[in-house]
């Protein structure tokens, strides 16, 4: 099948499958609780359903159990797994959440462990594949694969604050390690980019401009493991900076906001993430996120010719 077709058919499954999600969702009251500290315009989005991220989850795993051959190429079901355990810790995550009726799902050190041992468990089946390489690099593997899958996780969970901006940004960021893969050689990371970014931007139908459905940390951290998984795969970790450059800021805003208070008593940030320190600049939400959008194609587009 020929790529824009892949891409084409796994948002127009994902869209159709998302439909009885959405259906799902609103019948068993998977609402979304929104935590008081945050933007007080985000309080009208109280009661929206959630866990929409179920449906391109599904879809990803269904389209690469379909088009890619996991038996020859196992490192792929790796990646597939490694999706699916961070699917479900969000999941478990927001069922917490939505059970307790409050924005309190998992603890930091729960979620912390948790993807922790999944991707421990990832980085070792890898090290099967590593011919040729020093006990230096195959000890420092492991830990890096870890603070990379660990981190753009995280990344992309702290993203997705603001209708349609993580399911936009990554869809470009997919597209652009698609193209990568590709001139890389890497037939089944480009089919495996290509099904996560069609069935990601279909999530846009129910999440942009006013989201009917939010993809909760089933969706965010679910895109973050098989993002960061298929860097590793074909060792292109770093180009994650770049091409990823939204997610990066977005965590380094945290970081930089939670040391400065914690050191100066200072916020650098209105509030963080960087989303809703735009936000609270008054600037409506949807600016903000086309705007970051357009960072994000920027960033990707330097990604694909580095």
């Amino acid at each position: 099948m020929g790529h824009i077709l892949l891409f084409l058919s796994a948002a127009f499954f994902s869209l159709l499958i998302t439909f009885p999600v959405l259906w799902g969702a609103s019948y068993f009251k998977f609402k979304q609780s929104i935590r008081a500290e945050g933007p007080q315009s985000h309080q009208s989005k109280s009661g929206t359903p959630t866990m929409g991220g179920i449906g391109f989850v599904l879809t990803v795993f269904i389209f690469v159990l379909i088009f890619i051959d996991l038996e020859l190429k196992p490192q792929y079901l790796a990646v597939l797994l490694l999706t699916l355990g961070y699917a479900g810790i969000g999941f478990a995550d927001d069922w917490l959440k939505i059970s307790r009726k409050q924005n309190l799902g998992l603890t930091f050190w729960q979620k912390i462990i948790l993807q922790t041992g999944f991707a421990a468990i990832f980085a070792v089946f890898l090290l099967g594949f590593k011919e040729n390489q020093s006990l230096l690099s195959l000890l420092f593997f492991c830990p890096f694969s870890i603070f990379i899958i660990v981190g753009t996780a995280n990344a992309t969970n702290l993203t997705d604050g603001l209708n349609g901006l993580l399911a936009g940004c990554a869809t470009i960021v997919f597209l652009a390690l698609a193209i990568v893969a590709n001139k890389l050689g890497f037939v089944e990371a480009t089919t495996f980019s290509l099904i996560v970014a069609g069935a990601t931007v279909a999530f846009l139908y129910f999440n942009f401009p006013k989201a009917k459905l939010f993809m909760g940390d089933v969706g965010s951290l679910a895109l973050g493991a098989a993002l960061a998984g298929l860097a590793i795969v074909i060792h292109r970790e770093l180009l994650l900076i770049v091409i990823g450059g939204v997610f990066v800021l977005e965590a380094l805003s945290v970081i930089l906001q939670v040391g400065s208070y914690k050191l100066f008593k200072k916020r650098i940030f209105r509030m963080s993430p960087l989303h809703h320190h735009f936000e609270l600049m008054v600037i409506p939400e949807m600016y903000v996120v086309i705007g970051f959008w357009v960072v994000g194609l920027v960033f990707g587009i330097v990604g694909v010719f580095l």
